[in-house]
């Protein structure tokens, strides 16, 4: 009787050698990367990793008010492409000219799946966008009399004046330029309910030392992304005659002069079922397509077929953030709180925290850029006030100084009430020239003013994009660039667009939302 054939040994991955690793693997290689170049990053994780249960890519929700289409409709129409193509997920986009809506829409979802529509009740956290608005009722309490940008904090907070922070102004704050971009007394022990006992939060604060020291030459600049909110209001309601914070002077001042306004840097407990029905979750840019950011050669990352033409590599603060003992870690980051998602807890919504936690929507925000694009004015005088005096605007708005900032990596000109004052805004080809004032927030949204143009632009998503700049993303500079050439047509500035030939034999059902908002106009 013969014996049996021996069993063949089996083959495994271990046995194998790179080169047969590497081909077994490149048919899933090959469909990742199919899905990654085919798939917006704000669809579900289902349809990033098998193509399945993917949204539309025909139709998303969009209302609003569109107007003078024959200028602005390359706006609309590349606002619209960002929810196509998945390159956004919900938000709202404000364009004010000369005081005056061009451009208010609400568009997208508030989930992946696509089921709950962003629309003209949702509020979104813009986080850095608060320090525009921050700045600007710091300002108003300067035309008030009670503050003064070249005043020493101390005459205003005695214990401020330690540790080497003695002769630190209000305008050291307003630029980043204070030395207190983090805490690192008993840093451990800091909570959300911490932030509560105001008196004990004021005196860490105060004893927390100047970085770079009290006899430090020259400037030193770094980003106070997160503190420089609790700084000021610790200054602002000590002078404030009622003891109120910078948010509910926001709420009490700006929301009942301008009742279309809304800004909330806090909310409470007993509101949570009203701001859960409102308030949008924000989504996060996918782990990986931040990794290929980082690696993957401009080459390849801008490829016409395989790639994505235009898209801009990650930050160089990506790379430092990472680094726990950076600048760019401690001055960007909470030790209590592990991750960005730290920042959208119940809690953290709780707490006013100036410099990060405003929750406000696209048209609130460009209301206030076009009265700040006003020089101060209402836009409706007589039936609301001026923001700011005429004075105290070009006092706020006056260029103070642009250093290389230890936090974000990046030079960025400031006016000496905090704002971006920017004729170089990233170097984006079509704004080179254009003075940009404002702020933006992480994640992609923007809001600024152009004076000279009398536009007021907000741009707010929930969608947490890639780390591209200090001061929004491709999204909304794309956005802005195409807002300034329209309104620059508008003003005889550039050459009028060329008219869209009309597409014939369309079928009816086939026009989209967009085109019935441009047939509205």
């Amino acid at each position: 009787m013969s014996k049996e054939a021996a069993a063949p040994p089996r083959r495994s991955y271990f046995n194998l050698n790179p080169g047969s690793i590497a081909l077994h693997l490149l048919p899933a290689a090959a469909f990742a990367l199919y899905v990654y170049c085919n798939q917006g990053p704000f669809q579900s994780t289902q349809c990033l990793t098998i193509g399945k249960n993917c949204r539309s890519s025909s139709f998303t929700y969009m209302e609003g008010t569109f107007e003078k289409a024959d200028f602005y409709a390359p706006v609309a129409r590349y606002y619209n492409s960002l929810f196509l193509r998945h390159e956004d997920l919900g938000g709202s986009l404000a364009v004010f000219t000369d005081g005056v809506p061009v451009i208010d829409l609400y568009a997208g979802f508030k989930d992946l799946e696509g089921t709950k529509i962003y629309d003209n009740t949702t509020l979104q956290n813009v986080y850095s966008c608060g320090k525009a608005v921050e700045g600007i009722i710091i300002a108003r309490l300067v035309q008030s009399g009670l503050l003064n940008y070249d005043a020493k904090v101390t005459d205003y907070w005695p214990e401020f004046g330690q540790n080497g922070k003695e002769d630190i102004r209000l305008v050291d704050i307003m630029t980043h330029e204070a030395g207190v971009f983090f805490l690192d007394d008993d840093n451990k022990e800091m909570s959300w309910n911490s932030l509560k006992d105001r008196e004990a939060f004021s005196a860490r604060l105060a004893r927390q030392a100047h970085y770079f020291g009290k006899d430090h030459k020259g400037h030193k600049r770094a980003y106070h992304a997160i503190t420089r909110g609790w700084y000021l209001n610790e200054i602002v309601r000590r002078v404030d005659p009622q003891g109120r914070t910078i948010g509910q002077i926001a709420k009490e001042e700006l929301m009942v002069q301008y009742p279309d306004v809304e800004l909330y840097y806090s909310h409470f407990p007993e509101n949570n079922e009203w701001w859960e029905s409102r308030l949008s979750p924000m989504v996060d840019y996918p782990l990986i397509r931040v990794i290929g950011r980082m690696i993957i050669p401009d080459w390849i990352r801008n490829h016409q077929r395989i790639g994505f033409p235009g898209l801009r590599p990650a930050h160089r603060l990506t790379y430092q953030v990472m680094k726990k003992d950076s600048l760019t870690a401690k001055g960007l980051s909470l030790s209590f709180v592990k991750s960005v998602a730290g920042l959208r807890t119940k809690e953290a919504h709780a707490t006013e925290s100036t410099s990060f936690s405003l929750k406000s929507n696209a048209h609130s925000l460009a209301k206030l850029m076009a009265m700040m694009a006003n020089k101060g004015a209402s836009i409706n005088p007589g039936q609301e006030p001026d923001l700011l005096s005429r004075e105290v605007y070009e006092e706020a708005t006056t260029f103070y100084s642009e250093h290389e900032d230890a936090v974000t990596l990046t030079s960025i000109p400031l006016s000496r009430g905090g704002w971006v004052k920017s004729t170089h805004l990233h170097d984006i080809e079509g704004l080179k020239g254009v003075e940009i004032q404002g702020w933006g927030g992480a994640g992609g949204s923007l809001i600024v003013w152009i004076e000279e143009l009398g536009l007021g632009f907000s741009y707010v998503t929930n969608a947490f994009g890639a780390p591209e700049g200090v001061l929004g993303d491709i999204r909304g500079h794309t956005l802005l660039e195409l807002v300034v050439r329209a309104r620059k047509q508008e003003l005889g500035l550039l050459p009028k667009p060329e008219p869209r030939k009309a597409e014939e034999n369309k079928p009816k059902e086939k026009i989209t939302l967009l085109q019935k908002l441009r047939l509205r106009s």
